[in-house]
């Protein structure tokens, strides 16, 4: 897929983002490709902001556009901070909320008088896709980035259970989110996102599950061929593996293993 460097970082999109902004489309032709406009505009800058804060502990990130989500993969030359880690994950959203305000400040609509918002096309696609994506962004629930500071702060309190019990919380906050939805109008149009994010918990905590699994077969595959060293690569390439297909999503590696991705 078409590979491109904005500020000297590589970014790729996805064969999954150009479905989104199809679906997008299609759903309501009027409107549909100035949202679709903006939902790229900015996704980018939401990414920009999580890779310039990892350029700045020395990384190399990497931009990724997909179905529902971007994705900055970077590796620190260290192993960083959770404070390190929770700044690389909110600047995304900061700058993302900044600079729709900064837009809707231009176009002279007031961000919190919604029904003036709503009176303007262009305003409501980049309210939308700018501070309110921005602050769903910095919910506590995992896999956004407010999630990814949660499970930080837990693993740091709690090491071995700490990500587990944010994935829990972030569930169990995801369903009664999606419940008030449902019961009140204004807000009824998340109702939708609610459950997405239910569904890709679920496909995440089910990678979590089986990591395991995959790399005990892998053990005993290698020591029942008989290579010692060739066996212990199978295993790390196994679980890196396993890793890196939850994280294209919006997952985040615990930065001891010395990669992470944010959303």
């Amino acid at each position: 897929m078409p590979t491109f460097r904005i500020l000297g970082f590589p970014v790729r999109v996805r064969i999954g983002f150009l479905v989104f902004l199809a679906v997008v489309i299609v759903w309501n032709p009027s409107v549909g490709w100035r949202f679709g406009l903006a939902v790229t505009v900015f996704s980018l800058i939401h990414e920009l902001g999580h890779a310039v804060a990892a350029r700045r502990l020395g990384a190399e990130p990497e931009i990724a556009l997909d179905f529902l989500a971007g994705t900055t993969r970077y590796t620190p030359p260290r192993p960083i901070t959770p404070l390190e880690r929770a700044g690389v994950a909110l600047a995304g959203p900061f700058i993302e909320i900044l600079i729709g305000l900064a837009a809707l400040g231009v176009l002279r609509v007031n961000p919190l008088d919604v029904p003036a918002v709503f009176d303007h096309t262009e305003a409501a696609v980049i309210w939308i896709a700018g501070p309110i994506f921005g602050l769903l962004n910095l919910l506590p629930i995992y896999p956004l980035d407010g999630g990814h500071v949660l499970a930080g702060a837990l693993e740091e309190l709690w090491p071995s259970r700490g990500r587990d019990f944010a994935e829990f919380l972030s569930t169990g906050f995801t369903i009664g989110f999606g419940v008030l939805a449902l019961a009140v109008d204004s807000i009824r149009w998340l109702a939708p996102f609610a459950l997405l994010l239910v569904a890709l918990q679920a496909w995440l905590r089910w990678g979590h599950l089986i990591r395991p699994v995959r790399r005990r077969r892998v053990a005993v595959d290698g020591s029942e061929s008989g290579g010692g060293s060739e066996a212990e690569t199978a295993v790390q390439l196994a679980d890196e593996s396993v890793d890196r297909d939850p994280d294209l999503i919006g997952g985040v590696a615990v930065a001891d293993r010395h990669s992470t991705v944010v959303e």
